[in-house]
């Protein structure tokens, strides 16, 4: 129909339905962004929600992980104590548990496989964590898997950790149970500070995004992704990385409070790291780090072709230094022989205690012969340094073997024992002396 208008048209719906449409979604740039930004800014106080409850979660799980690792520390310990035992020793564990109480603090407890406790740190007249209503403890025992356990409803939730221990044929000789409450509350509380501030962002997010356009808006959404993604990376374990932000105030002061929480978890990571790898009584590196630096020396060694040595050193007559002076002086000479160790071997070799009197030096691109001198340079240096201990002076002797890669050995359990093999053939043979395998 030319020239006539429909009734709609008439009566101007269609003008109508544009106009409405360019209030609910400008064609021009600036209302389209003032729009996007109000919905932008609209959704933050939400993101800051979500991100404090992440943060929450990855505080929790931050606990968990630093008290599994805790556990499984201890459990690795007590259970290398139990070498060669079928059952668990009270008598041997007590003491390290009591030591352990001193050190770090916490509660710990030790069940047999009947769930009967063995050793533990807590108050006299205290129930103990071995209350097994859920039958997690049971199944620990029965599959040895870990678990974690949370007893309790609301702030007055107990949470345990349940390790087991294994004893030499790695079969499962009783489990570790771990209280964590504390750790757990004292990760949550690092964090409130952080979690309120998030919150805040969002908010104030929200007002700037409003206030001040698209530019704000912009770098405020990209850095709460950036602590976003930090927070998610400290969940993984990863406390290296630092939270960064282009942002001023808040933000600035949440990655700050963020960087600071991981920093102090690293450290204390650090600390049970090394309270996992150093011997007390010297200060050198523990039977675990030696294994674990055999391992990797053995690693570099076979991609390099080059060679490797080991030398077991064990003091002579040390039995009748206790005998005769005390278990103080037989401390002394471990101390002061750990000392001496350290001053005869390179920055590059590492010397540490294998147990009891017996020591183990790791020397990386060092083949028979330089091996062979350096053990005789520490043989002599132990031979011809006088220990003084309350008046009297305490003279030590060592009997020392040494092996090579891959002359003696493919793997570090065979070079320890045709090390030892060596150093019971220096005793034999008379005491403070080295001596090697035969070459082929």
């Amino acid at each position: 129909m030319t020239g006539r208008h429909t009734w709609w048209e008439r009566r101007g719906f269609p003008q109508l339905r544009r106009r409405w449409h360019e209030l609910a979604w400008p064609t021009r740039v600036g209302p389209r962004l003032a729009v996007a930004f109000l919905l932008v800014g609209s959704l933050l106080p939400l993101i800051g929600l979500i991100a404090e409850r992440e943060q929450r979660i990855a505080a929790a799980r931050d606990a968990q992980a630093e008290a599994q690792q805790l556990a499984g520390v201890i459990a690795a310990n007590i259970g290398d104590g139990a070498q060669g035992r079928s059952q668990l020793d009270p008598a041997a564990v007590q003491p390290y548990l009591d030591n352990l109480k001193r050190q770090t603090g916490g509660e710990v407890e030790i069940v047999d496989l009947r769930r009967g406790s063995l050793a533990d740190t807590m108050p006299a007249g205290t129930p103990g964590l071995r209350a097994d209503p859920d039958g997690q403890i049971a199944a620990t025992l029965r599959d040895g898997l870990i678990r974690n356990v949370s007893r309790g409803d609301g702030g007055s939730a107990v949470k345990v950790m349940v390790v087991p221990i294994r004893g030499s044929d790695d079969g499962i000789v009783g489990a570790l149970l771990l209280d964590y409450t504390d750790l757990h509350e004292q990760v949550l509380s690092a964090g409130a500070h952080s979690r309120r501030l998030t919150i805040g962002a969002g908010l104030t997010g929200m007002v700037v995004a409003l206030g001040l356009g698209w530019v704000f808006s912009r770098g405020l959404v990209h850095d709460v992704r950036r602590l976003t993604q930090a927070a998610a990376r400290y969940a993984e374990g990863d406390y290296a990385i630092r939270a960064e932000v282009n942002s001023r105030g808040e933000l600035r002061e949440l990655a700050e409070a963020l960087n600071t929480m991981a920093g102090r978890i690293a450290q204390r990571r650090a600390e049970l790291v090394d309270l996992a790898t150093t011997d007390p009584l010297t200060g050198l590196p523990n039977r675990r780090a030696l294994r674990a630096g055999m391992a990797r020396e053995l690693d570099h060694a076979r991609l390099r072709g080059a060679p490797f040595s080991l030398i077991l050193l064990d003091l002579d007559h040390f039995k009748a230094v206790n005998d005769e002076y005390g278990h103080l002086a037989g401390d002394l000479v471990l101390r002061e022989v750990g000392k001496i160790l350290q001053g005869q071997v390179r920055s590059t070799d590492l010397a540490g205690r294998h147990g009891g009197e017996e020591f183990a030096v790791l020397l990386p691109d060092t083949g028979r012969d330089a091996a062979l001198r350096t053990a005789e340079r520490v043989r002599a240096a132990l031979s011809h340094t006088p220990i003084e201990f309350q008046g009297h002076t305490v003279r030590v002797t060592a009997s020392l073997g040494v092996v090579t890669y891959p002359e003696d050995g493919l793997t570090g359990e065979e070079l320890v024992r045709r090390a030892d093999v060596a150093l019971y053939a220096a005793k034999r043979a008379g005491r403070d002396r080295v001596h090697s395998p035969p070459t082929a």
